[in-house]
């Protein structure tokens, strides 16, 4: 609420704290850009526009444009591999003042523990970190998370303030088959008038129509125009992701007009740090609508006042009286470079760079790599058929296909063909230490010698390994269990280049830019090794996500996602 002394300042009857001159407004309620406006801001509030209010400090734009802040709709901050407050270094700079988090990565590793941290780790930072309660922890029956979070576990966040609503609802079949669990954590939020995030690649219809009408409100997995304008049509919002594994940006641009604008939302989901620091955030999102066509002002509401409509937040999202002086100043909309950025009404970033110190705060975190002894045998696979399913790995995208082949068969086991780019790939369960291993083949790698390896692996985070030879993978096994979670490459019993994420297996706990060289190193080695995947090891994070078709595996072994059913890995 605005207090009295803002009213005060509104009316003229104290000064200002700032005034931002010499500047134009972009005004996203009447649609137009405002030139020649002074912005008076008092106790991180806008009181005035235009309104020739007095202030004890002044500060010019120059002749800037003046936006309101960079709002990512759905990430998870675990993803970017870094802590809170680090992610806030690379994304502030860029513009963007305000995220929406699903921190169900860390909370599907530690649970209660988890989502606690990452309220804890993001407050004071010049980021307004906002959570979402994660829905899926476990995100299905056929895997093995490290916890499991119910209605009844989330009911504290409620009082939350920067909780906004129910994490994407990736369990799509089981809002259909109205899973009892489920349905009671959507009305706990609904019943809260919280938001509740869908999650829901390819559905159609009468499904799609029934999932809408659970209360689910959004989706970020539409990969066409047209599945995107149905689910508009359904009373649902759109949030076109433009990741680092995934860019949807170009498939549904087409989709965006000034009437269906509105509805439409800007997120990154899972961007790595490299692509940050290198490409931008939703800076990067808002050049490219631009240059396919969509009006400056559209690109800028689908960025800010779009999601603060759709999460509830009547104070943000535009530059008004009563809003939060969190803005960006750009010289041009249609080249949108973030050159100032404002929070609460002070500068916290000029010229590309944090102005304002950032406080890093430890983790105080259980160890949460927990395997079973392993030994090299343990990576074998018996031939047990003649034919075999083979995850086959897609570019650019978390939709995976299905080959039936023959394997290579030595010695009564089967075995990696480089020549063929048929790898072993598996998935050990890293929370218990129950021993439980998924054992399968992928394609689309390119991996030539050697093992890739990660304790990232959507969305329960359990070790996954892909390698050409037995030796390889099981050193980069113990090595992950060694350095309490990460990613390496190995070649026999050699670390070849390793990257420790000591915070759950999933984040960093050394600045950003160690981490960005650190996967420059990988790229650059990925690179010389002559893979066909641009990213790997992002890549194989997402092939144990049994929830996006087609072939996916996890701890247990290999899941069908259309059927949403496991599946052997012999054919016959």
């Amino acid at each position: 609420m605005v207090s009295k002394e803002q009213i005060d300042a509104a009316r003229g009857l104290v000064p200002c704290d700032v005034n931002f001159v010499n500047c134009s407004v972009a005004d996203l309620f009447r649609g137009e850009v405002r030139p020649g406006l002074t912005v008076s801001v008092h106790k991180g509030y806008v009181v005035g526009v235009g309104d020739g209010l007095a202030a004890r400090t002044e500060v010019d734009l120059d002749g800037r444009v003046l936006v309101p802040g960079l709002v990512d709709a759905h990430v998870h901050i675990e993803s970017s591999l870094l802590s809170p407050s680090e992610y806030a270094r690379l994304v502030v700079p860029r513009g963007t003042t305000a995220v929406v988090a699903d921190p169900h990565e860390i909370a599907n590793v530690l649970g209660y523990d988890g989502m606690t941290y990452m309220l804890r780790a993001s407050e004071g930072l010049p980021l307004d970190v906002y959570l979402m309660a994660p829905s899926c922890v476990p995100a299905t029956d056929f895997d093995s998370s490290g916890a499991a979070l119910f209605a009844s576990d989330m009911y504290p966040f409620l009082r939350e303030p920067r909780v906004l609503g129910l994490g994407e609802v990736m369990n799509f079949p089981g809002v259909l088959a109205k899973d009892p669990q489920l349905l009671d954590k959507i009305a706990l939020f609904w019943d809260s008038g919280k938001a509740v995030d869908g999650h829901a690649p390819e559905l159609r219809g009468r499904d799609l129509s029934a999932y809408a009408a659970a209360g689910i409100r959004s989706d970020h997995e539409c990969v066409t125009a047209e599945e995107a304008l149905e689910k508009i049509s359904k009373g649902m919002y759109v949030m076109i992701r433009e990741g680092s594994a995934t860019r949807d940006l170009a498939r549904l641009v087409p989709a965006v007009t000034p009437r269906t604008a509105p509805r439409f939302l800007l997120c990154s989901d899972d961007r790595h740090p490299t692509d940050l620091a290198e490409e931008g955030h939703i800076d990067r999102s808002i050049r490219l609508l631009v240059d396919a066509g969509v009006d400056p002002l559209d690109a800028i509401a689908m960025s800010s006042l779009n999601a603060a409509r759709y999460f509830g937040l009547r104070n943000s999202g535009a530059i008004a009286p009563g809003y939060k002086a969190d803005f960006v100043a750009a010289s041009d909309l249609r080249a949108f470079e973030a050159e100032v950025v404002i929070k609460s009404g002070q500068i916290v970033a000029e010229g590309g760079r944090l102005v304002r110190a950032v406080e890093n705060r430890p983790a105080v975190l259980r160890d949460s790599v927990n395997i079973k002894w392993l030994t090299e045998e343990d990576f074998r696979i018996p031939a047990e058929g003649r034919r075999i399913r083979v995850i086959e790995a897609r570019p650019r995208t978390l939709i995976t296909g299905e080959i039936q082949t023959e394997p290579p068969v030595r010695e009564g086991l089967c075995v990696s063909d480089v020549s063929r780019d048929l790898l072993k790939i598996f998935v050990i369960e890293r929370h218990k230490g129950s021993g439980n291993i998924g054992k399968g083949f992928i394609t689309g790698l390119g991996l030539k010698r050697g093992a890739i390896g990660s304790t990232i692996s959507h969305d329960s985070h359990n070790m996954i390994l892909v390698g050409a030879d037995d030796a390889s993978i099981f050193k980069a096994a113990r090595h992950l269990n060694k350095i309490g979670g990460g990613m390496v490459v190995t070649d026999g019993d050699r670390i070849v280049l390793d990257l420790p994420l000591p915070i759950a297996g999933l984040m960093s706990d050394r600045d950003a830019m160690w981490v960005v060289e650190r996967l420059r190193a990988f790229d650059e080695l990925f690179r010389a090794e002559g893979l066909t995947n641009e990213s790997p090891l992002m890549a194989i994070s997402f092939m144990a996500l049994p929830v996006i078709p087609k072939l996916k595996i996890t701890d247990r072994g290999l899941v069908d996602v259309e059927r949403f059913a496991p599946v052997p890995l012999f054919v016959d």
